[in-house]
């Protein structure tokens, strides 16, 4: 492949442009993506973290470079997260491109992935609007969300949290310290509960891998009058987002931790990173979405794409991956 720059196109008139979506090398995928801005889960970190990857490049006949798509792969040949090890795994799109085509280039990629691997459990993130491409194409949607927080460059987020999220606040600026740490210093195990070892060395490899590339990452700490760790929070960058990846505190300390290194974090991102949106990643646990709802983050939906090819009767495990 050659190593000249990929262009990206800006058609005036895309609705029936033809296309081409191919099954290409890791290694051509990431100098196709290489001057694009792909998400996280497109881009050369996330292909060194998988290993076992469909990446898929769908082009226009000038040879831009219109959709591509690191479909992580298990064992089973199946476009399926054998852990969750990043927030999401949706295509990325031209944003240039009219809706109609979107859609087309979604259409493209998820022919050609059907025809690369015996199954589909992935999920798309709150920003892809292409779902409709799946929808014509008799694939399972299931509706999932997270709980984000958007606002304007510079604006105070501090003006949508709820009373107890205030006053847990100054509860815990009281108590406690906030200052930078290191990827290598984060305390994974704590972060990571209630999972096998195996998800827990894997997630625990990609926050490192993370914190050791170029893509932008950040890891505050709590501490107390002691100069000990009470709570730590990860959080990394896509586009416009700031992802809360991993958190975890000390329950024996004073109220208040959890919240006051959310605040900071999301103080940290809108000044380093200018980031419009702090996504939390939600969660299905009741108390925790609670919390993130004091914020004022809004429930903003995605789907998980589950599809099953050929004849095959078994389903898909209901943990989405």
């Amino acid at each position: 492949m050659s190593t000249k720059s990929v262009r990206v196109a800006s058609c005036s008139n895309d609705e029936g442009m033809p296309l081409t979506t191919k099954r290409v090398t890791s290694s051509d995928f990431v100098k196709a993506v290489s001057t694009l801005n792909v998400q996280l889960w497109n881009s050369e970190v996330a292909a060194a973290l998988y290993g076992s990857v469909t990446p898929l490049l769908c082009s226009s006949p000038t040879g831009d470079v219109e959709g591509a798509w690191l479909c992580p792969t298990d064992a089973s040949g199946a476009a399926r997260r054998t852990h969750r090890l990043l927030p999401y795994a949706s295509p990325w799109i031209n944003k240039r491109l009219r809706s109609a085509a979107r859609i087309r280039v979604a259409g493209s990629l998820i022919d050609e992935l059907m025809k690369s691997v015996t199954a589909i459990d992935l999920p798309t993130d709150p920003n892809f609007g292409e779902a409709a491409a799946f929808v014509e194409r008799d694939i399972e949607l299931v509706p999932r969300y997270s709980r984000v927080l958007s606002g304007r460059r510079g604006e105070d987020r501090s003006g949508s949290y709820r009373p107890k999220v205030r006053n847990h606040l100054r509860v815990a600026e009281s108590f406690f310290k906030v200052r930078d740490g290191k990827p290598e210093t984060f305390v994974f195990e704590r972060a990571i509960r209630g999972q096998c070892e195996a998800a827990v060395t894997a997630r625990t490899r990609t926050g490192m891998l993370l914190g050791a590339s170029s893509w932008p990452t950040f890891c505050l700490e709590a501490i107390d009058s002691l100069e000990d760790c009470r709570g730590q929070v990860f959080v990394v960058r896509n586009l416009n987002s700031a992802i809360l990846m991993h958190s975890w505190f000390d329950r024996s300390a004073p109220r208040g931790v959890p919240t006051l290194l959310v605040d900071r974090a999301m103080a940290q991102a809108d000044c380093a990173w200018h980031t419009l949106d702090f996504d939390f990643e939600g969660s299905l646990i009741p108390s925790i979405d609670r919390f993130m709802k004091g914020f004022g983050a809004s429930a903003e939906g995605y789907h998980q794409i589950r599809w099953v090819g050929g004849n095959q009767m078994a389903a898909l495990p209901g943990d989405f991956g």
